[in-house]
């Protein structure tokens, strides 16, 4: 079954799930103490997302929601507010590696299988966090991530020339899925990115999302595709999930 057919069984079955209770832990790292918004979860996988949102993102809430009910736990880490920066792409930079560890020691903690889930420029956190954290541990409790239409680019592409991406790129071992809309000029460099992320062994797989355009959930113009892909988000997500356990189970 491909990807466009599995959004349109999703949409057939739409849930209009309210948010449900959140729990909100302080976790203190060297750095920052770090509030992370947690819906909690009775199975044994945790999500572990870096939205970069400064605590405002109502479709991602909406999301975590709705996977909780199905038994994914999902931490969403506020780290803007944290570090006192404002929401433009220079600020990553200044989001330091160790509180990023951080979070990844106190997700693993659980003895939860944990997948990294980011989107947009913000991926750059995923593969920073994730190679860094694979040096210190051999034998590693993270089982994969998700990369949503990720903007990884150090500058912007020049017409004939291979792009130059931000350095985390391509030094991490997990298991990638990564995702891109349709509807964006990014999808034509899907390729070019998967062979980048490999090149330390990672293994990646690429799927464009039908009908919709990047950052399609944050969008005010948004049409009634990339709704639809917006209300069955969870949907898609435990998709990519469902790829990354079978990756990890083959291995």
């Amino acid at each position: 079954m491909n990807l466009k057919t599995v959004l349109i069984c999703l949409a057939i079955f739409a849930l209009g799930s309210p948010v449900q209770a959140k729990e909100v832990r302080t976790i203190e790292t060297d750095d920052v103490d770090l509030d992370v918004r947690i819906f909690p979860a009775k199975g044994n996988v945790l999500l572990l997302g870096f939205p970069c949102d400064e605590g405002r993102s109502i479709a991602e809430e909406k999301t975590a929601a709705a996977l909780a009910e199905d038994g994914v736990e999902v931490w969403m880490p506020d780290m803007l507010s944290a570090f006192m920066l404002p929401k433009v792409r220079s600020s990553l930079a200044n989001i330091s590696t160790d509180a990023l560890l951080a979070l990844i020691d106190e997700a693993t903690s659980t003895g939860k299988r944990v997948y990294l889930i980011a989107s947009g420029p913000d991926t750059e956190l995923v593969l920073r966090g994730a190679s860094q954290w694979e040096q210190g541990h051999k034998n590693t409790a993270l089982a994969g991530a998700i990369l949503m239409f990720p903007r990884l680019f150090k500058a912007e592409p020049e017409p004939g020339k291979i792009p130059e991406y931000v350095d985390a790129v391509g030094k991490t071992r997990l298991p990638i899925m990564l995702l891109e809309g349709e509807r964006t000029p990014n999808r034509w460099g899907i390729n070019t990115l998967s062979e980048e992320l490999q090149k330390s062994g990672s293994t990646v797989k690429a799927e464009v999302i039908p009908m919709v355009r990047g950052y399609f959930f944050k969008r005010q113009d948004a049409n009634w595709s990339e709704d639809v892909v917006t209300s069955q988000m969870a949907g898609l997500i435990k998709v990519s999930l469902f790829y990354l356990e079978e990756k990890e189970i083959n291995d």
